[in-house]
């Protein structure tokens, strides 16, 4: 029974020659030969890498800023309209983030936007207006004109429209504008014309006068340029005709890191070295993909060490001490130590200088001018001013606070 069971129900074959008697045939070879993936994975690596590369690229140049008054911010703080329409008015809106950008780009003929005096100190002031290019600067409630004239920066504003009632042509054009949080008032010797009057005699938002060949131009509130608020009133005229009397505009956005000037060089690179680092980088990540398969899975750990907040600021200082930025260390120093005062004391953010001063005085029975020297006072000129400022504004600070 178990010999029938165990016999084939087939028709039995006879062994061919040579082959053993009782010997079972080879089985046949499973797979057959490589399948499409196999002959061409590679060559989809490689295409899967360079359109990866090719969209990041895409992504990093099409990235937009989120900086305040940036000209290619989009967000309600930002002033990408004004930057657009003025493009389409047949206007070039460069960018420039360093004195050196401005310098290689102004010059006579050109037109200078600055969003942010206070970052400035006075060799810098000194600087663009050696460019001989007209210049638009824009809020400074609490900081200060020195350098650019007999002028006066001032907390008078206003929520209501503000006609323009002076002779100047474009906030002639205006008409009016729809608020103000700041002011400023000319000298006599400035030689000044006053827009857009609010608060005390002789204030106004908007201020237009010369320095030799060149025109500069003061906007009290920043936020008239921003997208949030260009379309209300005459905004969006006297912007765009105080930025559009030349075919060039530098939209110059200040850094608190730029210690340089106007006359530095600016690096470039050349199309040719920037394909080759192109390249250069997409060989790497092959390299690195075609190493990678060799290594075992990625293995996590816990870090020895905490990098802390503080690390910035001290890396900040570090550079300003390298670049012997002490104006700059100064005014940053300067700056939050009034920013601090007035919330302790209660100044709102519209007031001028000399309000802030004079409350700081009657909280430290110090006299004014001796506050004012403080706050707003010359720029040290090695490490050992700069110490002694830092120290006296911290006393200074540790004064309002006893009061």
């Amino acid at each position: 029974v178990s010999a029938a069971l165990a016999a084939p129900s087939g028709p039995a074959t006879a062994p061919g020659p040579g082959a053993a008697p009782g010997a079972a045939p080879a089985p046949a070879r499973p797979g057959g030969p490589p399948g499409w993936w196999r002959r061409h994975r590679l060559a989809v690596a490689v295409v899967v890498v360079f359109l990866g590369l090719t969209l990041l690229a895409y992504a990093l140049s099409t990235r937009t800023s989120s900086r305040p008054l940036a000209p290619d911010n989009a967000e309600p703080g930002g002033a990408r309209a004004a930057a657009q329409i003025l493009g389409e008015q047949g206007v070039r809106v460069r960018e420039a983030t360093s004195l050196a950008q401005v310098g290689a780009l102004a010059g006579p003929g050109t037109t200078v936007l600055v969003t942010d005096l206070g970052l400035l100190g006075e060799e810098q002031r000194a600087g663009l207006l050696s460019t001989g290019a007209d210049l638009v600067l824009v809020g400074a409630t609490f900081g200060t004109l020195d350098g650019f004239g007999a002028l006066t920066p001032g907390g008078a504003g206003s929520t209501h429209p503000v006609p323009a009632r002076c002779a100047d042509p474009d906030a002639t054009a205006a008409g009016e504008i729809s608020f103000t949080r700041g002011s400023v008032t000319a000298a006599p010797a400035a030689g000044a014309v006053v827009c857009f009057p609010v608060g005390t005699a002789g204030a106004g938002a908007y201020a237009v006068w010369h320095h030799g060949d060149q025109t500069l131009r003061y906007l009290a509130d920043s936020r008239l340029v921003t997208n949030a608020h260009l379309a209300e009133a005459g905004n969006a005229a006297l912007t765009l005709r105080m930025l559009g009397h030349h075919r060039d505009l530098v939209w110059y956005l200040p850094s608190p890191l730029d210690a340089g000037s106007v006359d530095a060089s600016v690096p470039t690179v050349p199309v040719r070295a920037a394909l080759v680092g192109a390249a250069l980088v997409a060989a790497v990540v092959l390299l690195a993909l075609a190493r990678g398969r060799a290594l075992g899975p990625v293995v996590t750990e816990v870090m020895p060490v905490v990098v802390r907040a503080a690390e910035t600021t001290r890396g900040r200082g570090r550079l300003y001490r390298r670049s012997r930025a002490y104006d700059h260390a100064a005014a940053a120093l300067r700056a939050g130590t009034a920013t601090r005062l007035a919330r302790t004391l209660g100044v709102p953010a519209s007031a001028d200088a000399a309000t802030l001063q004079a409350a700081v005085a009657r909280a430290t029975h110090r006299p004014p001018e001796q506050v004012g020297d403080l706050l707003h006072g010359a720029p040290p000129a090695d490490d050992r001013q700069l110490l002694a400022l830092a120290t006296a504004l911290d006393t200074l600070e540790s004064e309002v606070h006893r009061s």
